[in-house]
């Protein structure tokens, strides 16, 4: 009710829609300077549905208006190929979008289910038949895309769009649908061990709530007794990962809009009522045997699959090392988007929060068409980047750039950020590295072990942004006036480095060498030895993804 009352400011009467400033970066082509205010119409159904749930007779008159607006809003054009979603905006129309964002007849769809299963039974005739429409031409729009099980949340979100809301509408088409789709998910996510959209601190609460959805909503019993084994999955991910001296979510990170958990996100919600045990017999609970977790320090390492290798021509590892302190986490490959969470840690700064985070950056964003490589013995890490050739800028693929763009500044960047009060940052020869970081009893460590570039060896620097409240070690490729990259004609585009997060500064030996177009580096400690080898050239990014290599040399690493 609280948050109802909040939300009438931001409801505009005259449109009958909920507005607020643009929020979103991809798919729309409106910009914030020139719509400072637009109306959403994802917001518009959550609010809506939470009207209908408060079940106080003036919140149903207004979400009627709003339903009413909503269901013009779909597209129902038959030979359209938008046809079943939404739109993000009302002043954009989806002709209008860069690009439509099929994942409207999920996000939607879903409130809209949820809507004519409750209340439908309070609404008027003529809005539970244009809900009922409204949802099989999303499920329509769903069946048509037809989503792999590789895309984790809207594999689950569709799964239920379809399943319930052929349930509510009498559709059997749509329910057949639905229960193939959460079974082919099961069966993917269980030959794999776990989800795809592995580890996401902003989908994986997304995954929860859908199945977690399907489970209290659909009369199937065979899709209850899968959600239950699902649910199970992506709460003992959560649940391993979470420290809790620093209250964060360990990576690595396959989705993630921010490098910390906000207090006011869904996510911190689902944390907080694991870590402090609330009870709510309505709520999304964890299962009770992995509620220790939220409490429990100790060291701990976690090392599994995240792609299918026979799927995908390669496979990726996620490596996260836990203990009371800190905990930090890698993948073994993927693209620096800035979605991807490749090098994280999160270290308990004197009772706070404070993150280290590798970024590549291209004109003070994120660049991902720089691939990452990496391999992570508890609390080292040798990590390289090299280029792709036919992949994107910001975003990977609805922003290309295919290897050549221009560019003013170019850097690699350890990120130390959050509660940064009393770090130390030191440069030049320190202990044998570039850097180093002290961030309460822990510190960072941080050396190139080899460079092949054709723009030369980095420049390091120790910068700071007052406005972002962070630190940065940079290693600047590029810094100048704007021109052209085109790393077509590049022959040398590779930087591999050794990263260490400890209280003390530990014995260990680190090098590279070079062979025949592919650079080797490698770390040993206490006998135990990794390596990566990635190609020195740039190359199509499927070719980086087969050729960069990791290597253990001992069982026990």
């Amino acid at each position: 009710m609280a948050s109802l009352s909040e939300r009438e400011a931001s409801y505009n009467p005259a449109v009958k829609l909920q507005y607020g400033p643009i929020t979103k970066t991809y798919h729309t082509a409106l910009k914030k300077d020139s719509y400072p205010f637009v109306h959403s119409t994802y917001l518009s159904v959550i609010y809506a549905l939470d009207l209908l749930d408060s079940s106080l007779p003036h919140y149903s008159e207004r979400a009627a208006e709003i339903l009413s607006v909503i269901l013009q809003l779909q597209d129902k054009r038959q030979d359209s190929p938008t046809y079943g979603i939404w739109s993000y905006y009302y002043e954009e129309h989806l002709d209008q979008m860069e690009a439509p964002d099929w994942n409207y007849a999920d996000f939607i769809g879903k409130k809209l289910v949820l809507m004519l299963k409750r209340h439908g039974d309070r609404l008027s005739e003529v809005l539970r038949q244009g809900l009922s429409e409204a949802i099989g031409y999303a499920c329509q729009a769903i069946v048509k895309r037809d989503v792999g099980p590789s895309y984790t949340n809207i594999a689950a979100m569709g799964a239920f769009v379809t399943l319930v809301g052929g349930e509510v509408t009498r559709q059997e088409t749509f329910v057949q649908y639905g229960r193939n789709r959460l079974q082919r998910l099961y069966d993917y996510t269980m030959s794999l061990g776990t989800f795809v959209e592995f580890n996401s601190p902003c989908y994986t609460p997304i995954t929860i709530e859908e199945l977690h959805h399907i489970h209290e909503e659909t009369k199937d019993s065979i899709s209850i007794k899968l959600t239950e084994q699902l649910l199970h999955v992506a709460w003992k991910m959560i649940a391993e990962r979470y420290h809790p001296r620093t209250k964060e979510w360990a990576g690595p990170h396959s989705r993630s809009y921010s490098p910390m958990l906000s207090e006011s996100s869904f996510e911190y919600g689902l944390l907080r009522d694991a870590s402090e045990n609330n009870s709510n017999p309505q709520a999304i609970r964890c299962p009770e045997e992995l509620l220790p977790y939220f409490s429990l320090e100790e060291e701990r390492v976690l090392r599994c699959p995240v792609f299918d290798e026979e799927e995908m021509g390669y496979q990726s590892y996620a490596t996260t090392y836990m203990q009371e302190a800190y905990c930090l986490g890698s993948f073994s490959k993927d693209m620096m988007w800035n979605q991807r969470r490749n090098l994280i840690a999160y270290v308990d700064n004197h009772g706070k929060a404070a993150y280290i985070q590798l970024r590549f950056l291209k004109d003070g964003m994120d660049f991902s068409s720089a691939v990452f490589t990496g391999v992570q013995d508890k609390s080292d890490i040798v990590f390289g980047i090299n280029m792709a050739l036919n992949f994107g800028d910001w975003h990977p693929v609805l922003d290309p750039v295919n290897g050549v763009f221009e560019a003013e500044d170019l850097r690699i960047r350890i990120e130390i950020g959050g509660y940064i009060e009393g770090v130390d940052c030191f440069s030049g020869n320190t202990l044998d590295y570039d850097a180093a970081v002290v961030i309460g009893g822990q510190t960072l460590r941080v050396k190139q072990l080899s460079i092949f570039s054709d723009m030369g060896v980095p420049r390091i620097a120790i910068t700071r942004s007052e406005q972002e409240g962070t630190l940065g070690i940079d290693y600047i490729i590029y810094e100048g006036p704007r021109k052209e990259v085109n790393f077509h004609e590049w022959n040398q585009a590779a930087w591999v480095f050794l990263f260490t997060l400890s209280a003390q500064a530990e014995e260990l030996q680190a090098g590279s060498e070079y062979n025949d177009g592919s650079l080797y580096a490698w770390c040993e400690k206490q006998g135990r030895k990794m390596g990566i080898t990635i190609p020195v050239k740039p190359e199509r990014i499927e070719q980086l993804f087969r050729n960069n290599e990791v290597s253990f040399m001992t069982e026990d690493v």
